[in-house]
């Protein structure tokens, strides 16, 4: 999916500058596992001891030198997508598949969060929200880049907390469940972004624009690691939410079951 017109506007602090500078460099010792020094210096245009020194951590690049190494690596070096898919095993009627190799790697998650990161630029954000559980992994590595809380719904109401957002999803095959955020952690003027690891039927992710509906507040983004189908319909958001699904499986294949 598509850039979509940006929200708020929003300027980039020091920190998260300098958090996109020092994941960049992960991502460097990512691929350095591939390729030699002389073929990365080839790829990207520099010399190899100036990516010698980032890679051992003697120096950071600059943002703006930063920034320059993300287009070429994601553009020229390496594809997300076929990182993703060759980290996703399936049963042998491909019918069901386990995509833990790549929430539970660090390294992918930084670089889905980068990606997340780049797409998000110029835009508000002050908050990430995912459904528990399997969403928290890339949405916690988000939070982290962005320095902004991570807001977890769950299916049961937090002890010791009184007042909850809450929303109800009803399944295909009719049974029930209730999703709750206390109200002190979304808030009117908040600009959201919904971040999760798999989109099947929509349904999690339409009962999170909701939530943040329901507080008054603003959903900034919507992105997903994997969608079964196109996501179309499944999930409504306003013109101005950013958009972003890295990979769309065959949903004829798969058995859509969330």
């Amino acid at each position: 999916m598509g850039r979509a017109k940006r929200g708020e506007a929003h300027e980039l602090t020091r920190l998260e500058r300098l958090k996109f500078r020092i994941y960049v460099v992960e991502l460097l010792r990512l691929i350095k596992q591939r390729y030699t020094y002389s073929q990365l210096s080839s790829m990207t245009g520099l010399p190899a001891t100036v990516l010698s020194r980032y890679i051992l951590g003697h120096v950071l690049p600059t943002f703006e030198r930063a920034m320059e190494l993300w287009h070429i690596l994601t553009k020229k070096v390496i594809n997300l997508k076929d990182e993703i898919m060759e980290r996703i095993s399936f049963d042998d009627n491909n019918r069901f598949f386990d995509n833990t190799h790549v929430i539970n790697d660090p390294l992918m998650r930084k670089f889905i969060a980068l990606t997340i990161f780049e797409k998000l630029l110029g835009t508000r954000v002050n908050k990430i929200l995912t459904a528990a559980v399997d969403g928290v992994p890339i949405a916690a590595t988000l939070s982290d880049l962005l320095n902004v809380p991570l807001v977890v719904a769950k299916k049961e109401k937090e002890v010791g907390v009184r007042d909850f957002w809450a929303v109800d999803i009803v399944r295909d095959s009719g049974s029930r469940e209730t999703l709750f955020v206390p109200k002190h952690w979304l808030k009117s003027k908040d600009w959201v972004v919904i971040v999760d690891d798999v989109i099947r039927t929509g349904e999690t992710q339409k009962a999170l624009v909701e939530l943040v509906k329901k507080a008054r507040a603003r959903v900034a983004g919507l992105f997903a690691i994997i969608s079964v189908g196109e996501l179309g319909d499944k999930v409504d958001v306003d013109d101005n939410c950013i958009v972003d699904i890295l990979v769309t499986l065959n949903e004829h294949l798969l058995s859509a079951n969330r």
